[in-house]
């Protein structure tokens, strides 16, 4: 089951795997870079069953951390902000469970300046797949969508994806 699970995560972020081109949009205070690839930047397909109508884009970022020795990072947070600094565990930190980045897909709504997770895969300093999840909501509504706070690296990441996509329509 963790196999597929994998698979699944690792085909959801496939696209982004082929052609990518990194754009850095922030980093935190303790060093982690947080990007966005402009080639993966797409219309989404992706109903949202509510009242309103919304048009949404698809979008995988990076996420790689500083190096870090003896500690072990997660990718636990929600809206951009950087996670409490590791529990130090030398006895289990190894090179296999320390995270080097993440590659994350975001569905995201440029109206309202939110944005719902998809999948993530979280990968070691050699590119082993430590964790990774895929979202198994088959319906999605706008109670699904994080709204993403003035000023915070989550909402420079969802501005960054609306204007790259504001500016590719106007070229066609």
């Amino acid at each position: 089951m963790k196999r597929l699970s994998v698979l699944l995560a690792g085909s959801a972020l496939a696209v982004s795997a082929n052609a990518v081109n990194w754009s850095k949009v922030s980093e935190s205070p303790n060093g982690t870079i947080f990007s966005v690839d402009l080639n993966s930047i797409e219309s989404s397909d992706i109903s949202v069953i509510d009242e309103k109508p919304m048009d949404n884009i698809t979008v995988s970022i990076r996420r790689t951390y500083p190096t870090q020795k003896n500690s072990v990072q997660r990718n636990d947070d929600k809206d951009g902000k950087t996670p409490k600094e590791p529990k130090v565990n030398k006895d289990k930190a190894s090179k296999d469970t320390i995270l080097h980045h993440s590659d994350q897909q975001l569905l995201i709504s440029c109206k309202d300046a939110s944005y719902y997770k998809r999948a993530y895969v979280d990968y070691g300093a050699d590119n082993k797949v430590i964790k990774s999840w895929q979202s198994e909501k088959p319906i999605l509504t706008t109670k699904d969508f994080i709204i993403t706070t003035p000023k915070t690296i989550a909402r420079l990441i969802v501005e960054q994806a609306c204007k790259n996509y504001e500016n590719d329509q106007k070229s066609v």
